[in-house]
């Protein structure tokens, strides 16, 4: 059946270079989307002028409106997705917030897709003022929306768990890669840790240069590589490398290209992803799709991604980060089959995957609208 209805999407949220996670998901879900989704069914993006520039491929795939704010003061920003964004969608069949929550004033049927549940869990990561909004719209948002998006099943498992809602109206849209390769990647000669996150508390660094200076007590050569942008543990960070025996082997790039980063990956004898809270954990698919071994954190979704319990450690526990490091660098056996393992895992995540679950959350909101 043809569907020709009016759906909206809302990215005024996606401020380029300024949402991390949120913004690469939702611009390569979207790209996966136009590769491999239906013609009968192409939504209307509704973005701010600096995402324009930011991602034209994007003008020449999708219908774009743009709003006239660039989207950098939040304030601003919400107030026009109940005003502007309002005005402009309200004969839309249906509209899809990429935000994690919902606008003051929106047309229904709606979908809002939530990434975490952080600011609930640990409101202590996020300034006073965001946290007490926050606190206050994503219950808010998760109750009114007909369907709610998560970005993993653990987070929707998560959102079924804490808020008196249907279970059936959680669905999960995953991230995914679009290469794979098939033999684990040769990394450089000098062993190299990289760890690609901007320094959030949650990012949990201070664990990671603890743990390799154990391991570069005894091994020369080995270097730790931080990319990603500055977060509200900076300075911390920062002081801690200061102080650091081996300082000069703690390297800081800041945020890096997606191309850049993907060079960074193949030349690393094992990524380490130490982070305490994740909505999904994309820089580890992307690894592991790249044939690169990596170390997780126990309890979040990049070890459902991983699915390895030889490569995941408590977040917090020093020694044991250490020991799966000296491992990967030690053992080139362990490395490969632990590389060849993830390759085969990372298989399961192909963007068509993730564009046919976007397609059935889509039918099922415009759904609503002719019953």
């Amino acid at each position: 059946m043809t569907i020709s209805h009016h759906l909206a999407v809302n990215l005024l949220s996606v401020v380029p270079g300024r949402v991390g996670g949120a913004e690469e998901y939702a611009i390569r879900t979207l790209r996966a989307y136009a590769k491999h989704g239906p013609s009968d069914l192409q939504p209307v993006l509704y973005t701010v002028e600096s995402f324009i520039e930011a991602h034209a491929d994007l003008v020449k795939l999708f219908d774009i409106v743009v709003c006239p704010i660039e989207g950098i003061v939040r304030s601003r920003r919400i107030l026009f997705e109940s005003t502007w964004l309002a005005k402009k969608t309200r004969n839309a069949s249906a509209i899809h917030h990429f935000g994690g929550r919902l606008p003051l004033k929106t047309s229904y049927p709606a979908a809002v897709t939530v990434h975490d549940l952080q600011p609930l869990d640990f409101p202590e990561n996020f300034s006073s003022i965001k946290a007490a909004y926050l606190s206050w719209a994503i219950p808010r948002s998760v109750k009114r929306a007909d369907l709610v998006v998560a970005v993993s099943d653990q987070v929707a498992q998560c959102l079924r768990e804490y808020f008196p809602i249907d279970p059936a109206k959680v669905k999960t849209v995953f991230s995914g890669v679009e290469h794979i390769v098939t033999e684990p990647a040769k990394p450089t000669s000098r062993p190299t840790v990289l760890y690609p996150a901007a320094t959030y508390p949650h990012k949990n660094h201070l664990t990671l240069i603890k743990a390799f200076e154990k391991v570069a007590d005894t091994h020369s050569e080995i270097q730790l590589i931080l990319t990603g942008g500055a977060g509200r543990a900076e300075t911390e960070i920062i002081e801690l490398i200061k102080q650091s025996r081996h300082a000069d082997r703690i390297e800081r790039t800041g945020r890096v290209s997606s191309e850049e980063l993907e060079d960074q990956m193949k030349d690393s004898t094992v990524v380490a992803f130490p982070s305490k809270y994740e909505g999904f954990g994309l820089p580890v698919l992307e690894a592991m799709a790249a044939g690169v071994p990596v170390i997780v954190g126990k309890g979040t979704p990049p070890e459902e991604i991983l699915n390895n319990p030889e490569w995941t450690v408590e977040p917090e526990d020093v020694s044991g980060w250490a020991v799966a490091i000296e491992r990967a660098v030690l053992d080139p056996n362990e490395r490969f089959r632990a590389a060849k393992t993830a390759i085969n895992r990372a298989a399961e995540y192909k963007w068509e995957h993730s564009a046919a679950q976007l397609e059935k959350v889509w039918r099922q909101l415009l759904a609503r609208k002719i019953e």
